[in-house]
């Protein structure tokens, strides 16, 4: 098994019918790193009644880990009361994380801060979750059309392109040479002026993303 320094998984949404629980759990259980950073939306609303028993069971995991290793969860923007829950069975909130292993300095925020659609039209952000909470309800357990509304909503408002646009601006104003985000759950990978931003997907889609970063401070992104 290889050793990674550093375990970077993100928008797990604890207490939906999308979170893939089962390839979220074999990613920590399987892989070897020192320091895990979720990076944001580990719960997906602020009602703890509608977390289920697999979720329940992310949540010992992540306590098992915290018992030996660093665990960060970067703030992000749903369920952020029951962040409180993370702190409870050993995990640090912080609203971004910056470090440096090797010649890289990574900087990973959530990346909501560069989405006009939540940040501004908060109302309208809400009735959008509504909707999306409401496909939940006819979609078994593939949830397709739930998932594809997801995608095409954010592919229509111009999220992702703007997301990469404004992390790399941030990431030059901080003097990070590796930005690495999530929340629109489109993942990605590329260089632009010597800086690298990652996009770490989600734990919500039928194939899901994450990071490691090696003892070099190389990252990569996965699928699984």
């Amino acid at each position: 098994m290889h050793q990674y320094t550093t375990l970077i998984v993100s928008d797990i949404h604890l207490g939906t019918r999308v979170c893939r629980t089962d390839k979220l759990l074999t990613v920590l259980r399987q892989t070897s790193y020192a320091e895990l950073i979720i990076n944001g939306d580990l719960f997906d609303s602020n009602r703890i009644t509608r977390l289920s028993a697999k979720h329940w069971e992310v949540l010992k995991a992540l306590e098992e880990i915290a018992k030996t290793k660093k665990v960060f969860l970067i703030g992000g923007n749903h369920g952020r009361k029951l962040d409180s829950e993370a702190v409870k069975i050993g995990i640090e909130v912080r609203d971004s994380y910056a470090f440096e292993i090797g010649q890289n300095r990574f900087l990973c925020v959530h990346g909501d801060e560069f989405d006009f659609f939540v940040r501004r039209l908060v109302r309208l952000s809400k009735v959008a979750g509504s909707v999306y909470s409401f496909l939940q309800s006819f979609g078994g357990r593939q949830q397709r059309m739930a998932r594809f509304m997801k995608r095409l909503s954010k592919h229509a408002l111009g999220v992702p392109k703007r997301q990469r646009r404004l992390a790399l601006r941030h990431a030059a104003q901080h003097g990070a040479s590796v930005i690495i985000c999530s929340h629109t759950h489109v993942s990605h990978d590329d260089f632009t002026n010597d800086i690298r931003f990652i996009n770490s997907g989600s734990f919500c889609e039928n194939i899901c993303h994450f990071v490691t970063i090696d003892e070099q401070g190389n990252p990569a992104l996965h699928a699984v």
